[in-house]
């Protein structure tokens, strides 16, 4: 009785996986399933990051997360149909011995059905289940485009990262560092740190609105370091934003607009206290290089509004084991 009933488990199983493919996949966000496999497996690395105080550990987030949502979409579905095919005693016979298919010769038919292979080796000889055996199949190739459209699009959006990663590295490092040398060094001047970014910027941000995921990913190396270079360039404009007497360059708004945004979908993904507001920066080096800049108490209350943004990207910045000195004025390069 109990293994005539084990249809509706398996049968839930199939309907969750292809319910987290389409959310994962197609809409806006992240599955239950897929969430449920990535916060374990991110917070056991970052913990072990934590303890070792090896931080290159983090670059294996993107293919240990990646490994355990297509390793875990396989496995559920390959049971689920496993179930369905089990429930029903004779639903499945050899075909050279005419004898029903033990549980793990179900399990093997249904392995290599969802896979498409097709070996023929045990057979569905009523149309109900011959029936299945075509959905199972039909399954198991919406399961392989599935995982290609979870794949091609994390692979597209690490690369627009890195590329705004490592302009801002050359920029800069540090928030202080990219507006001096756009001041001093570019020929756009600061308008290197809006207009010219913006696009990169929105690519980012939208890529991240539709993967949130993307803010558990780490980089080996420092120069391709999203989570250290976004925020250094959030407190840049801040400081622009806050501090310049004259106008602010074309485009501030909206750039600042996209990290603001980045910061938030951050928030959405690591669901933990933010630290406390960072503390405000000397701005002794921008005076010194001729930046007309407006008194410091004007500049600290400007700060002030905008202490939820600086909160979330200092979580950001230790999300990937940096330190907030390094995002505002690091010392080594």
């Amino acid at each position: 009785m109990i293994r005539q009933l084990l249809w509706i488990p398996g049968a839930l199983l199939v309907l969750a996986v292809l319910g987290d493919l389409i959310v994962t996949c197609l809409q806006s966000g992240e599955g239950r399933l897929s969430r449920a496999v990535h916060r374990p497996l991110y917070a056991l690395l970052t913990a072990l990051t934590r303890a070792t105080g090896h931080r290159p550990l983090l670059s294996w987030s993107t293919p240990l997360l990646i490994m355990g949502t297509l390793t875990t979409w396989t496995v559920l579905c390959w049971l689920g149909w496993t179930l369905v095919f089990w429930s029903e005693p004779g639903s499945l016979l050899g075909s050279d011995s005419g004898q029903p298919a033990t549980f793990a010769g179900t399990l093997y038919f249904v392995g290599y059905t969802i896979s498409t292979l097709g070996l023929g080796e045990i057979t569905a000889p009523q149309p109900f289940w011959r029936i299945l055996t075509a959905v199972a199949s039909i399954n198991g190739f919406f399961l392989l485009t599935f995982a290609i459209t979870f794949v091609v699009p994390i692979a597209q959006a690490r690369g627009d990262r890195r590329r705004l990663a490592l302009h801002l590295h050359r920029a800069g490092p540090g928030a202080q560092a990219l507006i001096l040398n756009a001041h001093t060094d570019h020929d756009r001047g600061l308008l290197s740190l809006t207009t010219d970014l913006h696009s990169m910027l929105n690519d980012v941000d939208a890529a991240h609105l539709t993967s949130p995921y993307l803010h558990r990913f780490h980089d080996h190396d420092r120069q391709d370091a999203l989570d250290l270079h976004l925020p250094a360039l959030g407190e840049a404009l801040l400081i622009l934003q806050g501090t310049l007497s004259g106008p602010c360059p074309q485009g501030l708004g909206r750039a600042l607009a996209s990290i603001d945004s980045l910061s938030r979908t951050f928030g959405q993904v690591h669901r933990h206290p933010d630290p406390p507001t960072p503390p405000p920066p000397d701005l002794t080096r921008l005076r010194d290089a001729g930046l007309n800049l407006k008194p410091e108490a004007e500049f600290l209350a400007f700060l002030h509004t905008h202490a939820a943004l600086r909160r979330r990207l200092q979580a950001m910045a230790h999300a990937g084991q940096w330190r907030w000195d390094q995002v505002a004025e690091p010392t080594e390069h």
